[in-house]
């Protein structure tokens, strides 16, 4: 027989009360807020019931229901959203790393559904589809009412079903029509790994999927094969993706047992630590350095920091997106669904990468303002301001006036398609004075509007001071002195923007022949960000000292 003493029989008692207390607080704090979800629900559907009893049109019910969801998603923050079906693609692309489809890159240029490029062993690429194709009509409709989305979504399809592209190709006087067979099309996320100079590896991830880690530890194992000291990872423009895409590759390059990640929410599910679980594949005896720039958002931000937090490597580039907040995806039906924000996440120092102002704090009960300043493993002071700030600031190559012209208005696309169709290039590719002469005539068949630095205002002056400078000779020669400035700065443009302009016609001419591989590796003798990171890395003691607290 077990005996029980009494002080025993007290630590039970007081032990069931506390339960009993505790789980009759979760109760009534559960009670009031399904009481006020109720008391509110008959708010709005009072509002519902009158609109459509008594609005002056007769409204479509689902379509004023699914205005109402918007308009409450609206109210919170960016990233919860309503889904409907058509709006699922990127998240089955993150989830699956694949859909079905012909294996298009598709962009607009001049108005036109245009191919940028045919993946690789696609149904499109074995087709004989040639990037500069324009796509005008898809199993007949024209798509110049589609719009990209529109037209994406009709091209794309369940595996073994077929679309007819209808073409219209450079050089060819009549369209074409290519009857294709869908296929399973696999997305790759690492875009470029290899040696980028000496012992340096480069590799380039575009986006967090379900293919991701399985991609990064293939390339950094092929690194470590080639006799890599050191390796780049190049974040900018990735704005994010899966989370626990993220945890996995900073476990291939963290120590096993390094706090990674924690999460918070309101809820239990939602409150989360993440701990490396594995040995690395590229320890800290291999130099690290992540690049990102305000394109990098969300899993990049993770990576980032978590890295800066324990002194893994050094962060260069410029300041991040800033979103550190984590969402669910919750089913209404087979068709529709929320996206809702569920927690935040927070790096090893405790920072909060979220950018401040992400929702209404009228919304919010008990609003608490996040700490600003946190250290390192290593005792370096490192700031939560929304995003993760570089140890190293590298400014990006700034682009002339002609150049970004001619990059918005796709001048060196359509080029580069028809020059290459005339002449047999190989890569790498060499810009030279005959290809920039042919260019410039190019661009000068074309409408350019271009305000130089300044000329808006000067405009705006000319048209104020219009009919005083028609009296005044003084100022009528005032402002055709800076008139002719302003024509003569745009005349001499493509001479003093050559270096630029032939560094567009490489860049794009390299992914037509190689594809975004050959695209990156083209930049890497001219990219800034990319030269001071080697120059980094290269100098043990600017690479060590970074990393430290450096004390004079």
């Amino acid at each position: 027989m077990i005996k029980i003493s009494k002080n025993v029989r007290l630590r039970s008692i007081l032990i069931i009360t506390i339960m009993i207390v505790g789980v009759s607080s979760f109760l009534l704090g559960r009670g009031d807020l399904y009481r006020d979800i109720s008391d509110n629900w008959k708010f709005v559907f009072e509002v519902y019931k009158r609109i459509m009893t008594h609005y002056a049109e007769q409204i479509d019910p689902k379509k004023l229901a699914e205005a109402g969801v918007r308009g409450m998603m609206s109210e919170l923050d960016p990233y919860t959203v309503y889904l409907e079906e058509t709006d699922n693609h990127n998240l089955n692309l993150l989830t699956k790393g694949k859909y079905g489809g012909v294996g298009i890159h598709l962009g607009e240029q001049d108005d036109s559904l245009t191919v940028i490029s045919p993946m690789d062993d696609s149904p499109a690429k074995r087709s004989g589809i040639l990037p500069g194709d324009k796509i005008i009509a898809v199993d007949g409709d024209p798509t110049g009412d589609m719009g990209l989305d529109g037209a994406a979504r009709r091209i794309r399809g369940q595996r073994g079903t077929k679309v007819v592209l209808t073409i219209r190709r450079y050089g060819e006087n009549e369209n074409l029509d290519f009857e294709l067979t869908r296929d399973v099309i696999t997305i790759e996320d690492v875009s470029f790994a290899g040696i980028v100079q000496g012992d340096v590896g480069y590799i380039r991830l575009s986006r967090f999927s379900k293919n991701s880690p399985k991609e990064m530890r293939r390339a950094l194992k092929s690194l470590k094969e080639q006799d890599a000291g050191k390796i780049i990872l190049d974040l900018r423009g990735n704005s994010g993706g899966l989370l626990d895409a993220a945890i996995r590759i900073l476990e291939m390059v963290t120590d096993k047992g390094d706090p990674l990640l924690s999460t918070r929410g309101r809820n239990q599910e939602a409150e989360r630590d993440y701990v490396s679980q594995l040995d690395p594949i590229i320890d800290s005896s291999i130099g690290l350095a992540v690049l990102i720039d305000g394109g990098s958002a969300s899993a990049s931000e993770i990576i980032a920091g978590t890295v800066q937090d324990l002194d893994r490597g050094v962060i260069l580039g410029n300041q991040s997106f800033g979103k550190g907040l984590v969402q669910s995806i919750y089913p209404v039906d087979d068709n529709r669904s929320l996206k809702l924000t569920t927690a935040k996440y927070y790096v090893p120092s405790g920072r909060l990468i979220q950018k401040p102002g992400y929702v209404d704090k009228e919304m919010v009960i008990g609003w608490t303002e996040e700490d600003s300043i946190f250290s390192t493993q290593n005792g370096r002071r490192v700031t939560a301001k929304g995003g993760i700030t570089p140890d190293i600031a590298v400014d990006q190559m700034k682009v002339p006036p002609l150049t970004r012209e001619c990059w918005r208005r796709g001048f060196f696309f359509n080029f580069s398609t028809v020059y290459l169709t005339e002449h047999d290039l190989n890569l790498p590719v060499s810009v030279d004075d005959a290809m920039l002469e042919e260019f410039r005539q190019f661009i000068e068949t074309k409408e350019i509007t271009l305000n130089l630095k300044g000329e808006k205002h000067f405009t705006a002056l000319e048209e104020m001071l219009d009919s005083t400078a028609v009296e005044n000779r003084r100022i009528e020669h005032s402002l055709s002195v800076l008139r002719d400035y302003f024509d003569a700065s745009k005349a001499d443009l493509f001479d003093n923007e050559r270096k630029y302009l032939a560094l567009g016609l490489e860049r794009e001419m390299s992914s037509l022949i190689g594809g975004i591989s050959a695209r990156i590796q083209s930049s890497f003798d001219d990219d800034p960000v990319i030269l001071k990171t080697i120059e980094v890395l290269s100098d043990k003691v600017v690479y060590d000292n970074t990393l430290n607290v450096v004390e004079f």
